[in-house]
């Protein structure tokens, strides 16, 4: 015969199993709602590929992982990065001449795909429909829009 008590599970054992999880926030970037990446910081293809090479040429780092996706990895960034940094941290401070405004999230994807008109930066970034009332807003928008193509295009705002 066997013992009953061994062959239920410890009622508290599921209780303290369940008080031990944690809620993982809702992820809708539409709504700009990143779960457990919301605090994180967005960068674009630029900005991350100057961040790896900073990082290979510090004194005292290891070596880069001689793996293939990390070789990919690196390639994608280098194939796909389109400015310089000096352009990006220009496009960035552009951006961010209005606080508030924009979302990090936001700013990195406009920096990064330049949306010439509100209609196509709303197409790409969902988000951003907020701004396409036909108001102030909009003409703001647009014009932040048409500064980062700008600078993408003559170089760096004096």
């Amino acid at each position: 015969m066997v013992n009953e008590t061994q062959s239920r599970p410890n009622a508290g054992s599921s209780t303290a199993i369940r008080s031990r999880r944690h809620v993982v926030p809702e992820e809708d970037a539409t709504k700009l709602q990143f779960g457990e990446f919301a605090d994180g910081e967005a960068l674009t293809l630029t900005e991350v590929a100057t961040l790896l090479d900073v990082a290979r040429q510090a004194p005292g780092v290891p070596p880069a992982p001689d793996n293939k996706v990390y070789k990919q990895s690196t390639e994608y960034v280098k194939d796909f990065s389109n400015a310089t940094m000096e352009i990006s941290d220009s496009m960035r401070n552009a951006l961010l001449a209005k606080p508030g405004f924009l979302n990090k999230f936001e700013i990195a994807q406009i920096m990064y795909l330049r949306p010439e008109r509100v209609e196509v930066a709303v197409a790409l970034i969902p988000s951003l429909e907020r701004y396409s009332l036909g108001d102030e807003n909009e003409s703001q928008l647009q014009q932040l829009l048409d500064d980062v193509r700008g600078l993408a295009r003559y170089g760096i705002r004096q």
